[in-house]
């Protein structure tokens, strides 16, 4: 197996874990941290057996590969010079602060023909590949993401931070962009948006929900997903997997419930029959395989072999396209300022 030289650019909250997983991984040698922080730098590099670097010219022309993980502001700046070069690169999500940044990391990438892969970890999440698997067309989405405020990138709001993770899990599930969105939010510790919830308006009247909030007591990341094959709840945090199904009877008569209910003397008597013996609960247990290494993996496979990775820069763009487009239409409540403002993106 040739041993693949890669470097952490970014080695704080995020960027330590993914220099911690890379320094343990077999065919690969950490070659190099970047991070302007000499303390920072220097004992992640220590830590993990690699060499730090204040800058990313600093580091060896022969790296293969790199992983961006600085705050997002700095992301184009710190990409360009490597996707230029033609050397693969897996930069954290969202791709960039803006769109239009996003759309030039994408297409320096497939002008040099580098390997680009984003950060989108919940596709990974095992509990959502299985939900994939089973929920068929999608009709309805329900995404709820929210969290404590940790005082972590600040430089992005709640849309850029949280949304865009189960906008690009909407995106992966209907395979479709959306044709109209609708959204509203709030500031509350600021400068950007804390809390928003957004409807994405799909083809075939597919609609798609999505709450995210970094002002919440408790963290949750749940999926709801009405589908061709019943009702899917995912806890991305817990990984499980709850579906409700017609059972075989039901299934092959469509119209069995109704008629036994219209046929009973007493039809409130058949509730009890409905969860159990009619529509059927499953409960799959997902594998605690860790998602970050899952996509380090891919990647570092994508590199080996020349192929796309399942987030490539296309993927990326499009649920930036999407983010913009509830930005755009924001229309956002700050009780610093009691008064309604639009927030647009940072």
């Amino acid at each position: 197996m040739t041993v693949l030289k890669m470097a952490v650019i970014g080695v704080g909250s995020l960027g330590q874990h993914h220099a911690r997983i890379l320094s343990e991984m077999d065919g690969v040698r950490l070659a190099g941290v970047v991070d302007p922080r000499e303390s920072q730098g220097r004992q992640i590099a220590d830590q993990f057996g690699s060499v730090w670097h204040p800058r990313a010219e600093d580091l060896p022309d022969d790296i293969d590969a790199v992983v961006i993980a600085t705050p997002t502001v700095h992301h184009v700046a710190a990409a360009e010079r490597f996707l230029k070069a033609g050397t693969a690169a897996l930069i954290e999500k969202p791709l960039a602060a803006t769109v239009q940044d996003a759309r030039r990391l994408h297409e320096l990438a497939q002008k040099s023909g580098a390997v680009l892969q984003v950060g989108h970890v919940e596709r990974f999440n095992p509990a959502f590949e299985k939900a994939l698997q089973q929920c068929g067309t999608v009709r309805y989405l329900r995404c709820q993401r929210v969290s404590p405020y940790s005082f972590r990138s600040t430089d992005i709001g709640a849309v850029h931070d949280l949304m865009i993770h189960d906008i690009d899990l909407a995106l992966a599930l209907t395979g479709t962009m959306p044709e109209s969105v609708e959204s509203f939010g709030a500031v509350l510790i600021g400068p950007y948006e804390d809390s928003v919830v957004a409807r994405l308006r799909m083809p075939g009247r597919t609609i798609v929900d999505l709450t995210a909030s970094r002002v919440a007591p408790q963290a949750e990341r749940t999926l709801q997903i009405w589908g061709s094959t019943g009702c899917i709840s995912v806890d991305l945090q817990a990984r499980t997997v709850t579906s409700w199904t017609a059972s075989a009877a039901v299934a092959a008569h469509p119209g069995l419930i109704a008629s036994i209910a219209a046929a009973s003397p007493n039809p409130l008597a058949l509730k009890d029959r409905v969860f159990g013996e009619w529509i059927e609960k499953g409960v799959e247990q997902a594998s605690e395989r860790d998602a970050l290494t899952a996509e380090l993996r891919e990647f570092t496979d994508a590199v080996r072999g020349r192929t796309v990775p399942r987030v490539s820069g296309r993927e990326a763009v499009r649920a930036m396209e999407v983010a913009d487009q509830v930005l755009q239409a924001l229309h956002c409540w700050s009780w610093q300022d009691e008064h309604d403002s639009r927030v647009r993106a940072a």
